[in-house]
């Protein structure tokens, strides 16, 4: 009895070492193989659970510009992030661009509060206004777009799927992106 449980726990560390060293390769896999999320491939089209409950295909964005923002809902710099956007919203609004506000697969292990909970309370006004759409990723998305496990990184997506541009933290960068939407408009 005493061997079994050493072996189990033998066999589940290897399996933990085995993810964490896949993780940190940086290799992306997904459903359809071997794929790297950069500037100017296709954004791979993945659903997600929106904050209805709904589920949600990338490509149903299609034919307008999208930002999608991959956060995790306990990270202080996705708090900044929500607030720097709920300043300029009206930036997106405009423009009729969504910024879809991905919670990363199950908060990267942590727990924070809901994904629709963390927007309400630091982008109340990006959120009422339509602007921010709360969501929440499956696995394959996460390590799709997130293989290196960021607290905070986002993509343009064009109209037709493509991405535009690439950048993180959304706090900090905020005039960067801004000027990269202006030169795809």
């Amino acid at each position: 009895m005493k061997k079994n449980k050493i072996i189990i726990a033998a066999v589940a560390a290897v399996a933990v070492l085995a993810i964490i060293v896949f993780l940190a390769s940086g290799q992306v896999v997904t459903a359809a193989g071997a794929q790297n999320v950069s500037v100017g491939s296709m954004a791979p089209n993945y659903q997600f659970i929106a904050a209805n409950g709904s589920t949600v295909s990338l490509s149903a964005y299609r034919g307008h510009l999208t930002v999608l923002w991959f956060v995790t809902t306990w990270c202080p710099g996705c708090v900044q992030g929500n607030e720097v956007l709920n300043q300029s919203y009206q930036f997106f609004k405009q423009r009729g661009i969504k910024v879809v506000e991905i919670e990363l697969y199950k908060d990267l292990g942590y727990n924070g509060p809901l994904i629709s909970d963390f927007v309400m309370s630091y982008a109340p006004a990006a959120y009422a206004s339509g602007t921010v759409v709360p969501a929440i990723s499956g696995y394959n998305m996460t390590v799709a777009y997130d293989p290196k496990g960021y607290l905070d990184i986002y993509y343009v997506i064009s109209s037709n799927g493509r991405v535009l541009y690439t950048g993180s933290p959304l706090a900090s960068t905020l005039g960067q992106l801004e000027n990269a939407i202006n030169v795809s408009t």
